[in-house]
């Protein structure tokens, strides 16, 4: 059984990337070496590989707890914010932020009362 999925994204400047989630998102600096590091926060850790050429497009999709005053905190912070925070048709709330290496993180918390899309075992997307 899962216990937990840790990420790794890759990265062409590794310093810089730990320092944009450290100062822009609030992750704390796990560690460091040459060619990768981490980043954590609470329970949730993000690996980094650095890379000679820019990868970018990997999304990750974050539940938190208040995607609305977490997209505040992020835009004061200067965060490029590239889908503003809304409700969507899946019963979440969320807004999508990119960081310095294009991948975006896609965050959001359900709404209360709407029914999401899920897919149970054995079924497929469509509910068959």
């Amino acid at each position: 059984m899962w216990s937990s999925v840790v990420p790794q994204l890759p990265v062409t400047d590794l310093a810089a990337t730990q320092a944009w989630y450290r100062d822009v998102l609030g992750f704390e600096i796990a560690w460091a070496g040459s060619d990768f590091g981490a980043v954590w926060q609470d329970r949730v850790e993000i690996f980094f590989a650095r890379v000679a050429k820019a990868a970018p497009g990997t999304c990750l999709c974050v539940r938190v707890e208040d995607a609305d005053a977490l997209c505040a905190r992020y835009r004061e912070r200067g965060a490029r914010i590239v889908s503003v925070i809304e409700d969507k048709p899946w019963g979440m709330r969320e807004f999508t932020v990119e960081d310095p290496n294009g991948h975006w993180l896609r965050i959001g918390h359900p709404i209360p009362g709407q029914t999401r899309w899920v897919v149970r075992p054995g079924a497929t997307a469509d509910g068959a």
